[in-house]
């Protein structure tokens, strides 16, 4: 087959790889587009170097231009489609469904985020199928369920490999120092959101443990640059670093579940109410709160017999209950052959 990949977020990426990976040894032909925004040509073209990339579009602010430059990069894309013969369309969510309708190609949208309407019934009303876990209640005659995580694609064992190196890049030591994300507003999911990044880094500072901070706003690095060690995407073996962790604060509600997935007790301060979050909420490995004094209390409780419990837990469930998420991609990919 020749299959077309959509990435529009750095996790896509993540999502995608090993299913990718997989289908070019099977001897299928895999383009790759993508929507310009921050640094995920670098990292795609890292992580997939050597896979024919095309740019169609950019990520704008404002919920009017970003309709607006939909609809021109569907315009291109259905021409991209065309004069390439895709088979099939594969993305996370619905960027490129109406081109794919247009030109009749069967599109698999893969989707996790229910509460983000506009966006998940585009992909439903468009898409050939629609796949997503299980946690979500919704479903209709396009709708398939898996029982999982999209993170699960990556951070399953059977892909994912931790190493010690990245400490010594870093100069940090396991379990002494904490990850944080700060994600940019530029999101429609997040437009609300008000940062406590500050306060949170100063009552951090007082228990004198180390901070290493991810920022999708680069504009902030001189800011806490002082204070924290800043990250340069691509980081070269970014799930070691979230791995060795002694717990995680992160405003992005992704790396907050990779890093609950992962065993770290995790602090998820988005203030978005996802119900693919509760399950990790329920099982102890995620705890959420917007309040500063809350989240304060919650640091103050963290030691290392908190690491060693949901890290239990979240291979328990790993191993016993959750499925392998790549598994889930080919799967349904395969069924178009």
């Amino acid at each position: 087959m020749n299959i077309l990949f959509d990435i529009n977020h750095p996790v896509d990426v993540n999502f995608f790889k090993n299913a990718i990976l997989k289908l070019k040894s099977d001897g299928h032909v895999i383009n790759i587009i993508f929507r310009s925004r921050g640094k995920l040509e670098n990292i795609l073209r890292y992580e997939l170097e050597g896979f024919r990339i095309t740019q169609i579009g950019e990520h704008k602010k404002g919920f009017l231009k970003k309709i607006i430059f939909q609809l021109l990069r569907d315009f291109k894309i259905k021409s991209f489609l065309k004069r390439n013969k895709i088979d099939l369309v594969v993305c996370f969510g619905a960027t490129s469904a109406i081109s794919a309708k247009l030109c009749r190609v069967p599109y698999l949208a893969f989707d996790d985020d229910f509460e983000y309407k506009i966006p998940f019934y585009h992909a439903n009303w468009f898409s050939t199928r629609h796949i997503f876990p299980d946690f979500i209640e919704f479903s209709n005659s396009k709708t398939y369920k898996y029982y999982g995580f999209k993170e699960l694609s990556y951070l399953n064992p059977k892909y994912l490999k931790i190493y010690d190196k990245v400490l010594t890049e870093h100069s940090i030591v396991s379990d002494q120092y904490v990850f944080i994300r700060e994600i940019d507003n530029i999101s429609l999911n997040y437009k609300e959101n008000n940062s406590i990044l500050k306060e949170l880094i100063e009552h951090i500072k007082l228990k004198k443990i180390t901070i290493v901070l991810s920022l999708e706003d680069k504009t902030l690095v001189e800011i806490y640059n002082e204070d924290c060690i800043i990250l340069e995407e691509p980081v070269s073996d970014i799930y070691s670093l979230l791995f060795h962790a002694q717990f995680s604060i992160s405003s992005g509600d992704t790396v907050a579940r990779e890093t609950a997935l992962l065993g770290v007790p995790t602090i998820y301060t988005g203030g978005r109410e996802m119900v693919v979050n509760q399950e990790l909420v329920k099982s102890g490995l995620m705890f959420e709160s917007t309040d500063l004094e809350e989240i304060k209390k919650y640091i103050d409780s963290i030691t290392i017999g908190t690491k060693q419990n949901t890290r239990k837990i979240s291979s328990s469930l790993i191993t016993n209950k959750w499925e392998d998420t790549t598994s889930v991609i080919l799967k349904h990919i395969n069924d178009f052959k």
